[in-house]
């Protein structure tokens, strides 16, 4: 009995003090999305600076940018106008958080939650987002509890007591069933890995070709800028310039296609330069604006359409199925979910084996991209 006792005086300490790390974890993680989000804000209100470029690329070039410079690091790149997002910031922040309060895989996971929840203001997908990326197609059930905690706790306290706001998004809705309709949006569906496949090719050029440059250094750095400060100054794309969020409501009440294009270039241009952010941001507008340009050539619901683009591609190429679903419920209603899925699941098998996310592996029951 004694044993028993003391077994569970054991249990019951150790989950009240994992209990108070993640509390901590969520608190500190939901502060400095907080913290990184009014960055952001304040750069887009004041403009960026594209011929600071080069010196920013100068700076990346010369010296390795830890992970717990991240955040200043991502508002450097926005501030000089590089096309990056805000994701890959708040996921490794809160990561590295993790690891700071424990080396238990648990912490790491939780933070990886929170941040992503916080940063958008969507916890449920926040939590299954760091739960599917490590490994495609397998959950650690287990951690399940820790990480919906601290996502949703961390979202709390960026909205609550910080009082970060979030844009608000259109619901949207299914017309009445028709073989019609489905035989499109699986269309739409082979589309958007179409998208996906190119982006991360093209991505891979770029930084193929970069790695190649006979130019190395410090010079090196200076020649990224110089290279991005030339494309972006093309009126073409001068709309891509910087994280590009005043233009996330456009494609589901306008047509606006060629957009995405410019965008995409803009920003495996940027990250394959070596600029510092994340990728969603400009994922959801690439995705939103082509789809909603299919919607206009196949008869589709504009909304619909662009919600489809705005989860899926970015979900189908971080190969987070899951994820990607709630994220389509927290932003735009429950009643297209299973879409969301399924799209998903279209454009992450279509796009290849590759992510978004290099150190990603795949589940071995799992069927693998032939390319």
């Amino acid at each position: 009995m004694i044993v028993v006792l003391a077994r569970i005086k054991g249990l019951i300490k150790a989950f009240l003090t994992n209990l108070g790390l993640l509390v901590a974890l969520s608190f500190a993680t939901g502060s400095f999305s907080s913290l990184f989000l009014a960055g952001l804000d304040w750069i887009q209100h004041n403009g960026s600076y594209l011929y600071a470029l080069p010196l920013v690329g100068l700076i990346f070039q010369s010296f390795k940018v830890p992970a717990y410079l991240i955040i200043p690091a991502t508002w450097l790149s926005h501030l000089a106008g590089a096309s990056v997002g805000r994701e890959g910031t708040a996921v490794t922040m809160g990561k590295v958080l993790g690891e700071k309060f424990s080396d238990i895989d648990l912490f790491s996971k939780a933070g990886m939650a929170a941040g992503f929840a916080s940063v958008f203001g969507t916890p449920l997908a926040g939590a299954f987002f760091a739960l599917e990326v490590g490994e495609v197609g397998k959950i650690n059930f287990r951690h399940i509890p820790a990480c919906l905690f601290a996502a949703f706790f961390a979202n709390y306290v960026s909205l609550h007591v910080y009082g970060t706001k979030h844009l608000s998004y259109p619901s949207v809705f299914l017309p009445e069933f028709s073989g019609a309709f489905y035989a499109k949006l699986a269309l739409l569906g082979l589309f958007l890995a179409l998208i996906a496949f190119l982006y991360k090719r093209s991505e891979s050029i770029i930084i193929s070709a970069f790695d190649k440059s006979p130019v190395q250094g410090p010079l090196k750095g200076i020649l990224a800028g110089l290279i991005l400060f030339g494309v972006l100054s093309i009126p073409e794309f001068h709309e891509t310039i910087g994280l590009g969020s005043e233009f996330l409501l456009r494609p589901f009440t306008s047509v606006a296609p060629d957009f995405a294009l410019w965008k995409l270039l803009a920003t495996n241009l940027s990250l394959g330069l070596g600029f510092k952010g994340g990728e969603a941001t400009p994922l959801f507008l690439i995705g939103s604006h082509a789809a909603s340009g299919f919607a206009s050539w196949f008869s589709l619901p504009l909304g619909l359409s662009a919600a489809i683009g705005f989860v899926s591609l970015y979900g189908g190429l971080a190969k987070t199925p899951i994820a990607a679903t709630f994220l389509g419920m927290e932003l735009f209603g429950p009643s297209a979910w299973f879409i969301y899925f399924i799209i998903t699941l279209i454009v992450l098998f279509g796009s290849g084996k590759k992510g978004i996310f290099s150190n990603q592996t795949w589940a071995d029951y799992l069927p693998k991209p032939i390319y």
